[in-house]
């Protein structure tokens, strides 16, 4: 089976031109779209890092998913220097840095165990090689997908086509799949926690996950 990758556009996901998505789709021979991903995209820099971001998308009345992650592993524009360590990255203070959160990643039933997710993370990680981080907080899709939510019609067809209602996914066949695939545990400190998190984060650098 040959596949073909397709990089949508990214656009704006909120008021700001530095937070944008983008939708990733890999098609069969036939065109049809076997595997998905959607990403955004966060560009920091030293007049807005970290924190300064996460006070901005905080203010804009929206919830978003980058709570976590800015306020527990970022320095500057960068990633915490322990994390770079571990992920063999190198931090920059002069130049704009972009993170990526990897929103969501399926694969159609009848493709799965065939490494195509492998395939779909390393050509995000070909795409935007120049990224420093990938960050997932990662739950089953069926926790947190309603395909009859979608505003397009193509992402409802396709996630109805995943049969999230009898998805039998766990949260250990996550953390063993983007254990192998070069994503590293982010274990947080429960006393900063005003709840249990209800979900797993896991983060990863373009280079890691070419390796």
């Amino acid at each position: 089976m040959n596949l073909t990758i397709e990089f949508k556009t990214p656009v704006k996901s909120g008021s700001f031109d530095w937070q944008l998505t983008q939708e990733i789709n890999v098609s069969n021979d036939n065109g049809d779209v076997v595997a998905k991903a959607e990403i955004e995209l966060l560009t920091l820099n030293k007049h807005r890092d970290a924190i300064a971001s996460y006070q901005q998308l905080d203010s804009d009345d929206e919830n978003t998913d980058w709570e976590i992650p800015l306020n527990l592993y970022f320095k500057g524009q960068n990633l915490s220097a322990e994390l770079c360590d571990s992920l063999q990255v190198t931090p920059n203070v002069k130049k704009a840095q972009t993170h990526i959160m990897l929103e969501a990643l399926s694969v159609l039933p009848q493709y799965r165990k065939q490494g195509i997710a492998q395939y779909l993370l390393k050509e995000i990680a070909n795409k935007h090689e120049k990224a420093q981080s990938i960050t997932v907080l990662s739950i089953p899709m069926h926790h947190f997908v309603d395909p009859e939510h979608c505003a397009e019609d193509h992402n409802k067809a396709y996630y109805q086509l995943l049969n999230l209602t009898n998805d039998v996914t766990a949260p250990t066949d996550l953390h063993q799949f983007f254990s192998k695939v070069g994503f590293i545990e982010y274990k947080v400190d429960e006393a900063l926690l005003a709840a249990p998190l209800q979900f797993e984060i896991f983060i990863a650098s373009p280079q890691s996950l070419l390796k």
